[in-house]
C-alpha cells in the first residue's frame, strides 16, 4: 500500500508539472503574438517623419582665403552630427593629413559637408 501511494503522488506531481509547462508555453505564445501584432502597428519601416531626414556626406575642395582658419572653415561646413567645432577640425586635419592647425591662403583643403539630396 505504501508503494502504490508513493507512485500515485509522483505521477500526480509529474502531471501538475506538465500542465504548468503547457500553460507557460501557451502564455508565452500569446504574449509573443500580441507583441508582434501590436508592435507592427507602432512602427513602419516605410514611413518617415521629418526627424528621419537622411543626410548624405560629400567632399569638395575649397581654396583657403586670406584670414581663413580651420575654425572658420569648420563653422561654415560642419553640421549637427559633430559634437563640437573641435571634432570637425580634427576631421579636417585627418582628411587633409595636417599635423598642425596652420593653413595659408591659396592652399586647397578637402572638406566634408552634408546634404539631403543624392548627388
Amino acid at each position: 500500500m505504501y508503494k502504490g501511494t508513493n507512485y500515485r503522488s509522483s505521477k500526480r506531481r509529474r502531471e501538475v508539472f506538465l500542465k504548468k509547462i503547457c500553460i507557460a508555453f501557451a502564455l508565452a505564445a500569446v504574449i509573443m503574438t500580441g507583441s508582434i501584432i501590436g508592435g507592427s502597428r507602432l512602427v513602419s519601416a516605410h514611413e518617415r517623419s521629418s526627424a528621419d531626414t537622411v543626410e548624405y556626406r560629400y567632399y569638395k575642395s575649397v581654396e583657403v582665403k586670406s584670414g581663413d582658419s580651420l575654425w572658420t572653415i569648420a563653422k561654415k561646413y560642419m553640421n549637427d552630427d559633430y559634437d563640437s567645432v573641435y571634432d570637425y577640425i580634427d576631421d579636417l586635419k585627418e582628411i587633409n593629413h595636417l599635423s598642425s592647425d596652420r593653413i595659408h591662403a591659396g592652399q586647397y583643403l578637402t572638406v566634408s559637408y552634408y546634404d539631403t539630396e543624392i548627388r
